[in-house]
């Protein structure tokens, strides 16, 4: 009997350091490098996004029909500037998100808390949103073409929070 429970615990623990091994392996930092929001389709002036604190980890799965379900926890404060005034906003935009890219090329966003959104012309059109909109609350977006070469399609926005429009917090003095 003693043996017995020597060699069930040594496999417990052995499944335990590998399910640790594993969780590991898929929770892994969020890079973000300071990039711009082109004025055009945007805010009408380009907005520099940088990081100022950012301890985001994504943990990543696929499921066996090639569903990615990305999950992003953690701290992100961004600064986002007026490139022409150089007004800047700091935000706290820490989510949490889940994205969810199907297969199909169809693809749903769910945050909660602070997070920020950026909106072409297109998605505008169907959102009713500003370009650069920060929210507070749930949100989900629907989308659809989310392939690496096509920019995505938004199809669907809800919103249960508020939200800020950021280009006119950027366009003023």
């Amino acid at each position: 009997m003693r043996r017995y429970v020597v060699v069930v615990t040594a496999a417990l623990i052995a499944l335990s350091v590998m399910a640790a091994a594993a969780s590991a392996q898929t929770r892994e930092p969020v890079i973000i490098k300071p990039f711009t929001l082109p004025g055009a389709p945007f805010c009408g002036f380009d907005i520099n996004v940088a990081v100022v604190a950012n301890n985001e980890r994504k943990r990543t799965n696929v499921l066996p029909d090639g569903t990615v379900i990305e999950r992003i926890t953690g701290r992100l404060v961004l600064s986002f500037t007026n490139a022409k005034t150089g007004k800047t906003i700091v935000r706290n935009v820490s989510g949490p998100t889940t994205t969810t890219t199907r297969p199909d090329g169809t693809a749903t966003f769910e945050g909660a808390g602070n997070n920020w959104l950026a909106f072409g012309p297109n998605g505008r059109k169907i959102t009713g949103t500003p370009a650069l909109v920060f929210t507070s609350g749930r949100v989900v977006i629907n989308s659809t073409g989310n392939t690496p070469t096509v920019t995505p399609t938004v199809t669907f926005f809800s919103l249960s929070g508020h939200q800020v429009n950021g280009c006119e917090l950027l366009a003023g003095s």
